[in-house]
Order: structure tokens, then sequence, then C-alpha cells
């Protein structure tokens, strides 16, 4: 058998995570069922992951700070902020179609703050608002290059919209994960970004 690099080897793994705690929920990605997933030695698991807890971080992370490296490239980067408000939600839509079991996961994860005792919710919590911050800050960072690039002036209002950007996204997913009409759900992507676009604030 080939051996695995262990950055590959790991990813295999977050990526089993990811699908396990979407098809069978949080309480039953167990290390042995997300090595199955993967296809691989649970020895090699224990090997990557010091324990279940630090294999749930790096999925937050990756449904979270490195989730824009999934992402197909934004065309017309330097068209300026509202192209890039529009061209990114599309991505990111795309990707959810693709692959609507990271949404899940990433719902499951956030809830898990409710689903733990009480001695555990602090850390918990803390997870969840390290996820909301690897989305917020790459896609400001994002939303800032596009300003930039464009010689645009910067809207005194970015970080507001960016987050209310990740809140579109996530209620728009939330809605189409429980009731799927793609025509719908591209409607409301489009009028979002449209939305959005409108409600930049200038000093």
């Amino acid at each position: 058998m080939a051996r695995v690099p262990a950055e590959e080897r790991r990813l295999q793994f977050v990526e089993a995570a990811a699908r396990v705690i979407a098809q069978d929920g949080l309480a039953s990605a167990t290390t042995r069922r997300i090595a199955s997933e993967a296809d691989a030695p649970l020895a090699a698991l224990h090997y990557c992951f010091r324990s279940k807890d630090e294999l749930l971080e790096e999925v937050y992370n990756f449904l979270s700070r490195d989730y824009a490296k999934a992402l197909d490239p934004v065309p017309d980067p330097g068209l300026g902020l509202r192209h890039m408000i529009g061209a990114h939600a599309r991505r990111i839509w795309s990707r959810m179609l693709e692959n609507p079991h990271e949404q899940v996961t990433t719902f499951e994860l956030l809830l898990r703050r409710y689903r733990v005792e009480a001695v555990d919710q602090p850390q918990a919590l803390l997870m969840n608002r390290s996820m909301y911050d690897g989305w917020v800050n790459s896609t400001l960072e994002l939303f800032r290059n596009a300003v930039t690039a464009a010689d645009e002036p910067l809207p005194s209002n970015l970080e507001d919209i960016t987050r209310l950007f990740i809140s579109g996204i996530d209620g728009i997913s939330m809605q189409h994960l429980a009731d799927p009409d793609e025509a719908r759900s591209h409607r409301l992507v489009e009028l979002m970004a449209r939305s959005l676009a409108a409600g930049l604030e200038y000093d």
C-alpha cells in the first residue's frame, strides 16, 4: 500500500469527518466511524490527531478559515466591490449546491454548544466564534482587496455588510436544505447581493 503524506492524510480525515457529521450527526461521529469513511486505519487517525476534539477543531477550520481555498477563482476580480459581492455569493452558492453536506456539518458544529455539558459550553462557544471569525476575516480581506484593486473608497460599514453577507448565505442555505428549490435560491442569492451592494455607506 502506497504511503499517504501526513498532510494529505489529515485532510482525508477532516473531509471524512465532515461527511460523517452531516450523514449521522455529531454524536455518531466516532473516530472509528470517521476512519472507516476515510477508508484508512484507525491507527492512522490517532497518529494524525491527538484526540477527537483536535480533529473537530480542524473540521471547524476547514469549513471557515480554509473554506475560500476550495472555491473557484473570482472572475474579473478588479471590477470593484459591488462586482465582488455578487461574484463571491455566486461561487459560494455553487459550492453549496455541489457539497451540501458541508453546510449541514457547519450547522451541526454550531449547534454543538447546546448539546454539551455546561462545563464544556464555554469551549464550544469559543469554537463557534472562531468559525465566524474565519468567515468574517477572510470575506473582509476579499472585499477590501476588491476596493483596493479598483481604487475605490472604503465603505464605512463594510464589516456590517460582510456579517450580513454571511448571515444571508446561512439563511438561504438553511431554507434550501429544508426545502430545495434551485431557481428560488438562485433568485435569493442574487437579490441578497444586490441589496448588500446598495447598502454600502461612505463617510
